[in-house]
Formats: structure tokens, C-alpha cells, sequence
């Protein structure tokens, strides 16, 4: 079996619709909080509401190989992820950490080459948090069901300049889109993905060629402005320390963008994580999906 295409998820995925009875998936429930989380990449608040061990997930490589041994299979490579999840007001807080032993802080760089500056491939460390929309769901990007996610994406060499994580949708069918999208050969004849973020603006833009003697390596994105519009909806900040990353995030949990996902207190909705080590290149780890079921309670309402 080859590596998928895609930087996604699990080629033997699941499907899901909104009938919570007969999930396949297990429960992570999201606690009403005493007071809100601030978010800054640091765990003090969580810490401070008894809720210092979160829950801890298992990340397995998105991308089967083969043994060349055996021909079989190799065995999946496994990491964790921990996870905290919390509701407070109108808020929802989330916070993830995971073990990384290089920081990954610059997206596509400017490096000395010779007489000039070229923009070179290297991405940065990255965080996302995908969310069912609509009816069907699948952990699998290449099958040929027909969904829809909200996602929500942090980037160490850009969401931290910002202050949010990316707010986009993915899309996938085994018909074409109307608009412009990518094709891959899927388990089932092709599969057509498209990547859209939503309106606004991310508050970072890229920094034209560096001037002469500027340095080796030249970051290529700058902050210019402030964010705006639903690219504003999911506030966001990461720290690495040590060879651990820290990533918290906050959104409404009602919003006026009709592409964003709606959560609400007593209800559920089902989500999946993704790290990945520079970006889409080098490691691309996921969890299962799971039910993210937002408990009543005094703290959060």
C-alpha cells in the first residue's frame, strides 16, 4: 500500500450522520468552565479550574507504508496528543499539547542563494481542528462520501503573528465542484477536495524579496493589521518549550458566518485533530473523531 496523496486522514475512515444513538464514535466531553481561559499558549488557567490532565488521545501517522521485508503493512507509528476542551458564556475553549522535538516557527522563508533570495519550501508547524457540518462525515479523505468540515487551522509562523488560527471549509464529493478544486484518485474512482477559507482578512501577508545583507534566513510573513471578518472567529496562540507544543484556541459558539459550525450546550458534534511537523512535508499524525458533547453545567452557564 503507498502513501495516500492527501495530508489528511486514515485511508480505512469511517462515516457518521447526526443519529448520536448508533455513533461509532467515543464521547469527549467539554466541561463548563468557572471563569474564561486566556488565551495565550499556557495551561494556568486550565490548571487552576482542576482540570490539570485533560485527556489524552492517541496520534497515529496519517500515512500507511510498507515493510519491505515482510511486504506487510509496517506497524502504525503512534504518539499522544492531550487535549482540554471547555465552555464558558458564549465561548468555547480549546487546548492541545504535544511532544516535538524541533521548533517549526517559519512558513516558506526567504534563504540566501547565491547572489539573491529565494523563497524556499519549508512550512511551519501546524494544528488542526476539523468539525462535521451537515448530515455525513469521514475520517477518510479519499473515500467518495459527500461531506462538508469547518476548520480550523493554527500555524506557528502565522497564526502567531495574528493572534488567529485559519477559519476555512473542506469539501469533498466524487462529483466536480463548480468552482475551481483538486482531484485525487480515491478508494472509489476520483475525489474532488476543496479548500476554502472564509471571508475576511488574516491579519499577515507576505514579505516581498528581502533587501541585500539582510541575513541567511529571512522570515516571508510579517503581521499587517488586524484580522477581520470570519477570519477573526478563532482566536489562537501556541508556545513551544522544551520540545512540547502548547496551542490554545477560543471561538463563539454561535457565529454569523453560516459556514461555521454551530455548538451549542447540551448538544454534541463530532471532531478530529491533526498535527503536523513542518507543515504537510515531514509528519502528518491524526486522532479518531469523537463526539464533543458540550456538558450543562453552573461554570459554563
Amino acid at each position: 500500500m503507498g502513501r495516500s496523496l492527501l495530508f489528511g486522514w486514515l485511508v480505512a475512515g469511517l462515516v457518521a450522520t447526526t443519529g448520536w444513538a448508533n455513533s461509532p464514535y467515543d464521547e469527549l466531553p467539554v466541561m463548563p468552565l468557572n471563569v474564561p481561559v486566556v488565551v495565550d499558549g499556557e495551561l494556568g488557567d486550565w490548571n487552576a479550574q482542576g482540570m490539570r490532565e485533560g485527556r489524552l488521545l492517541s496520534l497515529t501517522d496519517s500515512e500507511w507504508e510498507v515493510d519491505a521485508a515482510t511486504g506487510k503493512d509496517a506497524p502504525l507509528k503512534e504518539k499522544k496528543l492531550r487535549v482540554w476542551f471547555g465552555h464558558h458564556g458564549e465561548r468555547l475553549y480549546f487546548a492541545a499539547q504535544w511532544s516535538d522535538e524541533t521548533m517549526n516557527a517559519l512558513y516558506k522563508p526567504w534563504k540566501l542563494s547565491g547572489n539573491g533570495y529565494q523563497r524556499s519550501r519549508a512550512l511551519d508547524d501546524m494544528l488542526v481542528v476539523r468539525w462535521q457540518m451537515g448530515e455525513s462525515f469521514s475520517q477518510c479523505m479519499l473515500s467518495s462520501t459527500q461531506y462538508r468540515t469547518d476548520v480550523w487551522r493554527w500555524s506557528a509562523g502565522r497564526s502567531n503573528l495574528s493572534g488567529f488560527a485559519d477559519d476555512m471549509q473542506h469539501l469533498f464529493s466524487n462529483k466536480p465542484f463548480d468552482k475551481p478544486a483538486r482531484e485525487y484518485e480515491g478508494n472509489k474512482g476520483t475525489v474532488y477536495f476543496q479548500n476554502a477559507m472564509d471571508e475576511g482578512i488574516p491579519g499577515w501577508q507576505t514579505e516581498p524579496t528581502p533587501k541585500p545583507e539582510s541575513g541567511p534566513v529571512v522570515p516571508s510573513i510579517v503581521k499587517v493589521g488586524e484580522a477581520s471578518g470570519s477570519r477573526a472567529d478563532v482566536t489562537a496562540a501556541g508556545r513551544w518549550k522544551d520540545g512540547v507544543w502548547t496551542v490554545e484556541m477560543s471561538r463563539l459558539l454561535k457565529t454569523r458566518d453560516p459556514n461555521d459550525v454551530v455548538l451549542e450546550v447540551g448538544g454534541e458534534r463530532v471532531v478530529q485533530f491533526a498535527v503536523f511537523n513542518a507543515g504537510y512535508r515531514l509528519e502528518k499524525l491524526i486522532t479518531s473523531p469523537f463526539r464533543a458533547r458540550l456538558l450543562p453545567g453552573e461554570g459554563g452557564r
